[in-house]
């Protein structure tokens, strides 16, 4: 695998693992974690990698598409590429209830 194929699976893999750790959040099964000095700081890190794995994913899947051109990779792509921004909105929408201004205007 090549370098930036490593890259996009460990950012795909990250983005899964917000993705997963937001959606559980949400639906009170975790407990919420306890208030730190770093709450900000790591909300903007948050924030980066969100953004990170949204275009490693998008591009991915755009990338796959234009390899694969037949109706059932496009429907592939489409599918994907509402799913990632469903995610992409619903983690973003948790950060900024946490981090209300570090929000984007």
């Amino acid at each position: 695998m090549n370098p930036s194929g490593v890259a996009v699976a460990v950012l795909t893999v990250v983005f899964t693992l917000t993705a997963i750790f937001f959606l559980d959040d949400a639906s009170g099964d975790v407990p919420p974690l306890k208030p730190s000095v770093y709450d900000k700081k790591l909300d903007r890190l948050d924030r980066r990698g969100v953004e990170a794995a949204y275009s490693a994913r998008v591009g991915l899947l755009f990338q796959n598409w234009m390899t694969d051109t037949n109706q059932e990779s496009q429907d592939r792509a489409l599918r994907g590429h509402r799913k990632a921004r469903e995610i992409y909105i619903k983690v973003m929408s948790g950060i900024d209830e946490r981090d209300p201004e570090g929000k984007e205007p």
